[in-house]
């Protein structure tokens, strides 16, 4: 079991129970994560990772290397941005993506950079993006994909290979 807790930063409208229950289903999803054998539970300290539902203004804070417009990771912290919760990026929704689609994107990408992985770009053109593809920004040719496609079923973090 990989224990990790919920919290927030700054003025957040995001419905918390909400998103506590969507990052739940996410974690937990047969499509996810979970297939590298493990399963995510909430618990209210000390877990392995925390998750931080961030107004955008001070997801900065965090580190130089998070900005306002997107989510992002630093060591135990995987934060995302309220606004890209409440209502995806202009680049998913082009895409014809769904806003549940997007948050089971957001919190699996996230997530994967803590379990131990980069970035991937596109893979060919109409191909399944990985969800380590920054999809959020761009789609590169590839289609929309909120889970981690095969080949990145691995984590340094967990020892699973």
């Amino acid at each position: 079991m990989v224990g990790y807790t919920i919290s927030t930063k700054g003025a957040t409208s995001s419905n918390l129970a909400e998103f506590s229950q969507q990052v739940n289903q996410t974690l937990n999803d047969g499509r996810g994560w979970a297939q590298l054998g493990v399963s995510f539970q909430e618990v209210s300290s000390g877990g392995s990772f925390n998750l931080i539902l961030s107004e955008a203004a001070l997801v900065p804070s965090f580190s130089s290397a998070c900005d306002t417009e997107w989510s992002c990771r630093v060591g135990k912290s995987v934060i995302i941005n309220d606004n890209r919760w409440g209502g995806a990026s202009a680049a998913w929704n082009a895409a014809g993506g769904s806003l549940r689609d997007y948050r089971h994107m957001v919190v699996n990408h996230e997530v994967g950079h803590w379990l131990g992985h980069g970035h991937l770009g596109c893979t060919g053109a109409g191909q399944p993006a990985p969800v380590m593809q920054q999809q959020s920004i761009s789609l590169e040719g590839c289609t929309f994909n909120p889970w981690p496609l095969a080949s990145e079923l691995w984590s340094t973090q967990l020892g699973v290979r």
